[in-house]
């Protein structure tokens, strides 16, 4: 019947829809840390002779569920703080793994604490009045916490001018999960920005064999709604 066959496509497309768009449908987001004053590093520019062209961040796996796609890193301006200029330059944030500690990393020698897969995440040219919220969107970078730590790397380039900014946290207070290091001061004195880290499923269709819960509660919705429909249609 007419009809029948046009049920079967409806039914199929929603199957489809659920089953193959699980990144649209699970893209979520995770704060790490939380705010225990400001932290002015990097976006703020380094002190008076430091040269301020690195700063990492180490996020111990701990805090993660599972592995995740990450698609965006956000900070948070200090609520109150009077300064709130950007440091203009180029910052080029990257990610990696790391099977160290993250209060066993090098505060001389940045580079050696990069993850074998280090990988660009994003870059951008800021500058002027910083938002309430600093999103930098890019990747996806692949995050799995049973292979090790996480790692950010921003290196910093092309200097237009100086900055007042202040970023939620730091001050040598904050998560024992977040750990900084810099060429910007001396020393990795005080814990990390709060950092919220955007992310959409891994990218492994083998992690999806069984359906989500949501999926499978989407489906059945939908399914009993058309199902409903057809039964009060006149014969």
């Amino acid at each position: 019947m007419p009809g029948g066959s046009k049920m079967k496509r409806i039914i199929c497309t929603t199957v489809f829809l659920c089953c193959a768009s699980p990144w649209s449908l699970f893209g979520d987001s995770i704060i790490l840390g939380t705010d225990n004053g400001g932290n002015a590093d990097p976006f703020a520019g380094p002190l008076a002779g430091f040269p301020g062209t690195e700063y990492q961040e180490a996020y111990a796996s701990s805090d993660f569920s599972g592995p995740i796609s990450i698609t965006g890193i956000d900070f948070f301006l200090e609520p109150g703080y009077s300064g709130t200029t950007l440091y203009g330059a180029t910052y080029q944030l990257s990610l990696s793994i790391i099977t160290a500690n993250i209060d066993n990393l090098s505060d001389t020698n940045l580079q050696s604490n990069l993850g074998a897969d280090n990988t660009i995440f994003t870059t951008a040219t800021l500058g002027g009045a910083a938002p309430n919220e600093l999103t930098f969107n890019g990747g996806p970078f692949s995050y799995d916490p049973s292979l090790g730590n996480l790692l950010l790397d921003i290196q910093i380039s092309n200097v237009t001018g100086s900055g007042s900014a202040v970023f939620e946290d730091g001050g040598g207070e904050g998560p024992a999960g977040i750990v900084r290091y810099s060429n910007l001061y001396n020393g990795n004195t005080g814990y990390g920005m709060v950092t919220e880290f955007d992310y959409s499923a891994p990218n492994n269709f083998s992690q999806f064999s069984a359906p989500e819960p949501g999926t499978l509660i989407l489906l059945g919705c939908g399914l009993a709604g058309l199902l409903a429909g057809r039964r009060r249609r006149p014969s």
